[in-house]
């Protein structure tokens, strides 16, 4: 078929709007535009469209966005409430335990002694890995004595081990040792005990027997003194306001102390800071052959009254005193200055002994111990147990004369005694029985729990802070181990406790379990 001119035309101009509408589409990007909505309008001019009315608002429906505009997009609802910050804890009450250290060995471990100095440093000796102690004849032939040092907030300073070890002959001798310790003024520590064995202090060995040494303030061994006698011991160590160890013995006859300090019985020996023994000061003199005294403590005030406390057996002149003895011995608390005796009370109606001794800021002496019968004091008469031996806490004022008396109830086994220059004090030790009122009433406990009681200077109880132990198990020929030899107090008022226990325990801070005997050391706030 052929077309007509204007069947031509109209072909050409259909496709030439075609490709025209191609090339406008290209041009925008290739997008596609919707045709505007006519609403009803086709077959009417634009002037007479008018645009389509809105839909009805009704009461409480939000309007529809206006056309063109996208409505903003609201955050999800998860229903999550903003995290609070969580308050910090509250600061630790009194009787909280601040901090706590074990130390020790899969074997027995034993606290020996503890000392604070002039910054609050506290300095410990312990004895480590005894294998047999719960055999009836130990025969360990190598143990260590370990020395530290830790700041008031637990931390370790730096720690000195020390082997004991027993000679390979004869074959029955076994390693052993014993210690007390305290701070020398330049930041040192004093040493005295006695070794069996030979004690190693890897620039000098000492041999069996008594001794006296100074360590530098890294440990380091700066001197030895080996004092001799027969059956000599050392009981206890403190130091005087010079930097001087004085160091407490018991002998069963004459001492030779070096430098020519010579002494029998009780004596309670000076030795300057260079090893030099000044001067020997015995303490009672028995009448008899089979007469003694012995001492157990002491301590010693800024202005050099020295306070003893132990006891005698039989007739003992105690300066122009003569006082005798129940059977068994009895207690004695003395104090002496410059050499010459103060004042001395002889417990003559108590069987017993004087443990601990304590001197506050103006020379008042505070002291504990335990007994069977009669304390006489300060006008009271404390009656004892009528067989288990019970403990006492007495006062006298710097001159002798007797404050107050205390009997501690039954089941409670002091340990230590520390004594404040306020004239406060604080008793550590382990107790059968809870304590009512700074004493250890009829409610019993099962087995031996730690304890601490805070007294006034007055004697009255102001706080106790028991903790809980597992009960004893037997190992052998041991049915419990435990001991707290040591209680300071910081000069905030802080209390250090310093012992040792084979049962599982919590001294504050959580349960503990212990492997064999192990060694605390833990600081309570007041």
């Amino acid at each position: 078929m052929r077309l007509g001119w204007r069947g031509f035309r109209t072909v050409v101009g259909a496709t030439v709007l075609g490709w025209l509408g191609v090339v406008t589409g290209c041009s925008s990007g290739g997008e596609a535009h919707d045709p505007p909505a006519t609403g009803g309008c086709e077959d009417m001019s634009a002037a007479e469209c008018a645009p389509a009315p809105e839909p009805p608002v009704t009461d409480g429906e939000a309007p529809p966005p206006p056309v063109g505009e996208v409505p903003d997009e609201e955050p999800p609802d998860t229903n999550e409430q903003p995290q609070q910050e969580q308050p910090p804890p509250p600061p630790p009450g009194p009787g909280s335990t601040l901090w706590q250290v074990r130390e020790g060995t899969p074997q027995d471990d034993l606290a020996l002694d503890a000392a604070l100095d002039a910054s609050g440093d506290i300095l410990t000796a312990t004895v480590q890995g005894i294998d047999d102690m719960h055999t009836r004849q130990p025969t360990d032939d190598r143990v260590r004595l370990v020395v530290t040092r830790r700041s008031a907030a637990g931390e370790t300073r730096w720690q000195r081990t020390f082997e004991v070890r027993a000679p390979e002959t004869p074959a029955e001798l076994r390693a052993s040792v014993s210690a007390r310790i305290a701070p020398d003024s330049t930041g040192g520590v004093f040493l005295a005990g006695n070794v069996e064995g030979l004690l190693d202090f890897e620039t000098r060995e000492l041999g069996d027997g008594a001794f006296v040494a100074r360590l530098d303030s890294n440990g380091n061994l700066l001197w030895a003194s080996t004092p001799r006698g027969p059956g000599l011991t050392v009981v206890d160590l403190t130091v005087d306001a010079q930097g001087r160890a004085l160091v407490a013995f018991n002998s069963s006859g004459t001492a030779d102390f070096g430098d020519g300090a010579r002494g029998s019985g009780a004596v309670v020996v000076t030795y300057s800071t260079e090893g030099r023994a000044e001067g020997a000061l015995r303490i009672g003199r028995p009448e008899g052959d089979e007469d003694r005294v012995e001492l157990t403590t002491l301590a010693v005030d800024a202005r050099g009254r020295l306070a003893v406390g132990g006891r005698y057996v039989g007739a003992v002149r105690f300066g122009s005193q003569r006082a005798e003895s129940t059977r068994d011995g009895s207690p004695f608390l003395a104090v002496y200055q410059d050499g010459a005796l103060t004042w001395a009370k002889a417990l003559r109606q108590a069987q017993g002994t004087v443990s601990d001794v304590g001197v506050d800021g103006q020379g008042a002496v505070v002291a504990t111990g335990s007994f069977l019968g009669t304390v006489d004091w300060a006008g009271r008469k404390l009656q004892g147990h009528p067989y288990r031996i019970s403990p006492f806490l007495v006062a006298a004022r710097p001159g002798g004369e007797e404050r107050w008396a205390r009997h501690l109830g039954d089941g409670l086994q002091v340990g230590a005694l520390a004594v404040e220059p306020s004239g406060d004090l604080v008793l550590a030790g382990f107790t059968y029985n809870r304590i009512e009122d700074g004493v250890a009433g009829s409610d019993g406990m099962g087995s031996a729990q730690p304890v601490a009681i805070r007294y006034g200077s007055n004697g009255g109880a102001l706080a106790t802070r028991m903790y809980l132990s597992d009960p004893p198990e037997a190992r052998g020929e041991l049915f419990g181990v435990e001991a707290m030899p040591f209680v300071g107090v910081l000069p905030d008022g802080d209390a250090i406790l310093f012992g040792h226990t084979d049962r599982d325990s919590d001294l504050g801070l959580g349960r503990r379990f212990a492997a064999r005997s192990d060694v605390f050391l833990f600081r309570l706030k007041r």
